[in-house]
């Protein structure tokens, strides 16, 4: 067992972290306080290649692993998980169904220019009265004359005030089955998509959207590889995400910890560092145990995949941990910053809402943790 990164992993780490701090991080406070993205990151991010890292050199790729995507995720969250919300939204789950299942047509329309940063995607898949219950999704998509007439909504679509194009999951049956419900590409805007920017609470720097589909035609053309029932392309896109958002939280607990440990050897009470406090040292000892085990469990998960033996189950226990480690570990940043947590001027607390947000966002704990349950007597212990 080789638990090394490769040079190639570490030379993609210190690229990725230097582009992070010299031009994420100085818009990061900005884009929390407006509630806006900045546009020009997509554009960036794609002459950098990283929106092509995870894809094919052949389909317009740069042709890196799962464990790349992982590094490139964790280094963007470390400054900002609102910005690796609105990269992962774009570069995964809004173009990685095209490039699974998309017809040559599609890709070249739509998932070749969002790998350059030129058409910005999101991923309609949530809804207002489904919550994590996919197979109960209301929107539907009727056949008509050259393609399908669409009405419904979706919530929580991150990207969606800004996007391009969408990726649609709609129900073309009635049956409560995976075969009923299908994918749309949407080109944006429509006047029958009508788009709400939501303000949040947490990853405020990434644009959410609630969507109302009224009247919607989408032609034959469009419907992701020109047939029905592609839920299963939405369960596996969906799987080897979580692995992805888990290498996020990852990140964003190590910006935390990152600087709770300089405040504490910094920050001086009754004549020396706080980190030579005993409860505070203990606290950063907690915090940074819970960044290893996360590490290791997303790294694995990562070589999983590109294996080709990642399972739904893996994946749930693997975001399950990171989220809620993420939790703990931003919480403790507070702890350790005291009043100061609360400044703006220091991201702790930005980062600390951030990690809320995904006890949620990508499939709930309780989510994850029927998904593992599921699988429980199925298989060995051990990975």
């Amino acid at each position: 067992m080789d638990f090394t990164f490769s040079p190639e992993h570490v030379q993609l780490r210190e690229t990725v972290r230097r582009h992070a701090e010299a031009e994420m991080k100085p818009h990061a406070a900005e884009a929390d306080d407006t509630e806006r993205f900045p546009p020009h990151l997509f554009r960036r991010w794609g002459e950098l290649g990283l929106l092509g890292a995870r894809y094919p050199e052949a389909d317009g790729g740069v042709g890196m692993d799962k464990v790349s995507d992982c590094i490139i995720r964790e280094e963007i969250a470390r400054v900002s998980q609102a910005f690796c919300g609105a990269y992962s939204a774009h570069s995964h789950l809004g173009i990685w169904p095209i490039w699974r299942a998309g017809t040559e047509m599609q890709k070249a329309e739509y998932f070749r220019p969002a790998l350059a940063g030129e058409k910005v995607a999101c991923f309609g898949l949530s809804e207002p009265d489904g919550g994590s219950n996919i197979r109960a999704m209301k929107t539907r998509a009727e056949k008509v004359e050259g393609g399908y007439r669409l009405n419904g909504a979706k919530l929580y679509i991150t990207n969606s005030p800004m996007a391009d194009f969408m990726l649609l999951a709609a129900r073309t049956a009635p049956d409560l089955k995976p075969w009923a419900i299908s994918l749309f590409i949407v080109r944006l805007p429509d006047a029958a998509v009508h788009i709400s920017h939501l303000k949040k609470e947490g990853l405020k720097g990434s644009e959410t959207g609630l969507i109302a589909i009224e009247d919607l035609f989408v032609p034959d053309d469009h419907v992701l590889g020109e047939r029905e029932g592609t839920y299963p392309v939405i369960l596996d896109s969906l799987t080897e995400n979580r692995v992805g958002v888990a290498a996020s939280v990852l990140g964003l607990a190590k910006g935390a910890y990152e600087e709770a440990l300089d405040y504490a050897r910094t920050r001086i009470v009754a004549g020396k560092p706080i980190l030579q406090y005993q409860a505070v040292a203990h606290r950063l000892a907690d915090m940074i145990t819970d960044i290893e085990a996360a590490h290791w469990m997303v790294y694995h998960g990562a070589w999983k995949v590109d294996q080709g033996t990642i399972d739904h189950a893996s994946a749930a226990k693997i975001k399950l941990f990171a989220s809620e480690a993420a939790l703990r570990v931003t919480e403790g940043a507070m702890r350790v910053l005291g009043g100061a947590s609360i400044m703006r001027e220091y991201s702790v607390g930005r980062h600390h809402r951030d990690a809320l947000v995904y006890l949620f966002g990508e499939g709930t704990s309780d989510v994850q943790r029927n998904l593992i349950s599921r699988g429980m007597g199925q298989e060995d212990y051990l990975p």
